[in-house]
């Protein structure tokens, strides 16, 4: 049964999407107009394309901005955005984009290369770098996906002042040229990226911090935010300024952002909602074996890896005979049988198989990663100094709200607890405190994850190289670093393959840093029949410029 407080936020959004010229109703299916309605299981963190670092935030950046080029809506391949076109030099180093003419912002002002170059250039200026160009820096965690432009990192460091230098540059209103450091195949696929969207100079500026807030926010995707209630709901409408307006097959969309599952399936069992960007494992055998519900429930493989960070710096954890215990400890295969429940392979590395099946990359399995070999976890924590558990301090393990993260929690905890003699305390923390608290590195054990930024296995290892924003355990091996970097360099495919597996088997099994769990599946819930232009792929990354109704798209 609906709590009184479901109906509370049907009935409000109602009153906004009926003030916008639409009606609303609780049956998805009668729903007046072209809208979509779905919960993303979190509240969103950042809008600001040049801090976004979630999933659910750059959900909202496809439609809020758009960047030189966009995602195809069925493979994910690089397609025209704001660049109309583009060419590329033989030696893969230069780029030139030709802007379009009728690329405007959603307050009608003109988008032109320039735009690119501040906004790039103010990614690459942390706080306390003065730039008489980034009045109020922004500390970018993803500032170094653009370290393959050259002088990009040069500039970032502070050991180039001349911004001139960097290979970003504007020759006229509607043509940037970018020359890159090296030649990076994927480079293309970046600039989708939230990161390489470009941001309004003429509002961030004047409002500083505020310039997202809605009445505030000026973007250039195909929405416009209409309506953010923090705790509740974010809701878009269709930017009658984007140059492929008529494209455009929805009149808004409404992000839920309860973290509470078994709340949000009420919702879409109600027909208050069409998708659900999630589910609760304990109901997988259930909605399975319902044959309308099974037409619902969908879990394709993602580019992704569930792991726990281990906290390097302190507490037993900077021990890396403790950190191989706890990871020698885990059960994977059973972890996956009987509590993720939706078909995950357990993962003994980072790179996952599905990426594998694409580039040339041997996965680590569990001979050769982090199997499951209680009597060798022992030994390395008696080696430590805590023969059968004695002595050891009772950890913490926290993770964010989430039911299925709670159940692995409850279970890697008990695994610890049997093989190691260890207690392990659990802690839930709402996303946005998990993340902070984990930038901060004030936590023992931590629920993380991995969302491959591009289709090449450098994206599951880049991020832990020593000092890097998304690294969040305070670990540093000069080793795994000059193996990642010369892997940038090698152009023989087989070389740099070698490379890169050493660096992923000193991370994961040697000095284990980070404790690997199982490759992703991404579940979620959508109402059969109702839409097209949302097709399965390994990222979970859906346009919604081309999502429409499907009696429309007919």
């Amino acid at each position: 049964m609906r709590g009184i407080g479901g109906v509370v936020r049907v009935l409000a959004l109602g009153a906004a999407i009926a003030a916008s010229g639409c009606g609303f109703t609780g049956d998805a299916t009668a729903r007046p107009g072209a809208w979509l309605v779905m919960n993303t299981l979190a509240e969103p963190g950042q809008l600001d394309p040049a801090l976004v670092t979630a999933v659910e935030d750059q959900r909202l950046n496809l439609a809020l901005f758009e960047g030189l080029v966009g995602y195809h809506p069925e493979t994910l391949a690089p397609v025209p955005g704001v660049a109309e076109h583009w060419t590329r030099s033989e030696d893969g180093l230069e780029y030139r984009f030709r802007l379009r003419a009728d690329a405007r912002w959603s307050d009608g002002r003109t988008l032109d290369a320039t735009d690119f170059v501040w906004s790039w250039r103010r990614v690459l200026t942390p706080p306390g770098r003065e730039d008489p160009e980034i009045a109020r820096p922004v500390a970018s965690s993803y500032a170094e996906l653009l370290f393959d432009i050259a002088g990009a990192e040069a500039f970032y460091r502070g050991e180039l002042d001349d911004f001139a230098a960097v290979g970003i540059r504007a020759v006229s209103p509607r043509e940037l040229v970018v020359r890159l450091a090296r030649p990076t195949p994927w480079f293309l696929e970046l600039l989708a990226f939230p990161t390489f969207s470009p941001v309004p100079r003429h509002v961030a500026d004047r409002l500083g911090p505020t310039w997202t807030r809605a009445g505030n926010l000026v973007g250039n995707g195909a929405f416009v935010l209409a309506e953010r209630r923090v705790g509740d709901l974010v809701r878009v409408e269709r930017n009658p300024r984007y140059w492929d307006r008529e494209a455009v097959g929805l009149d808004g969309i409404v992000y839920y952002t309860t973290d509470q599952i078994d709340t949000a399936l009420d919702q879409y069992l109600a027909g208050e909602t069409d998708w659900v960007r999630g589910f609760n494992p304990k109901k997988v055998r259930a909605w399975r074996a319902d044959p309308e519900l099974s037409r619902a429930l969908r879990a394709p493989e993602y580019l992704g890896t569930y792991f726990y960070r281990l906290n390097c710096v302190r507490g037993p954890t900077r021990d890396p005979r403790v950190r191989r215990a706890l990871s020698l400890a885990v059960d994977r295969g059973a972890l996956t049988r009987h509590v993720t429940g939706l078909g995950e392979a357990p993962a003994h590395g980072l790179v996952p198989a599905c990426l594998a099946r694409t580039s040339p990359w041997t996965v680590l399995d569990a001979a050769t990663g982090t199997g499951f070999d209680p009597e060798r976890a022992r030994s390395e924590l008696a080696a430590a100094g805590f023969p059968g558990g004695r002595g050891f301090p009772t950890l913490t393990l926290a993770y964010n709200t989430d039911v299925k993260n709670r159940a692995i929690a409850e279970a890697v905890q008990q695994m610890w607890k049997r093989e190691l003699g260890i207690a392990v305390e659990l802690e839930n923390r709402e996303k946005r405190v998990h993340l902070a608290l984990e930038r901060a590195l004030d936590y023992e054990i931590s629920r993380g994850s991995w969302v491959g930024d591009f289709a090449d296995p450098v994206t599951f290892l880049d991020f832990m190289v020593g000092g890097r924003a998304n690294n969040r355990t305070g670990w540093e091996n000069p080793r795994f670093d000059a193996l990642v970097e010369r892997s940038r360099a090698e152009t023989d495919p087989e070389a740099r393959r070698r490379l890169l597996q050493e660096a992923e088997r000193i991370l994961v099994v040697e000095d284990a840093a980070l404790l690997p769990l199982f490759a992703f599946r991404t579940p979620s819930v959508l109402r059969p029949g109702r839409f097209v232009g949302i097709h399965e792929n390994a990222r979970d990354l859906h346009p919604p410029k081309y999502i429409r109704l499907a009696e429309a798209g007919r």
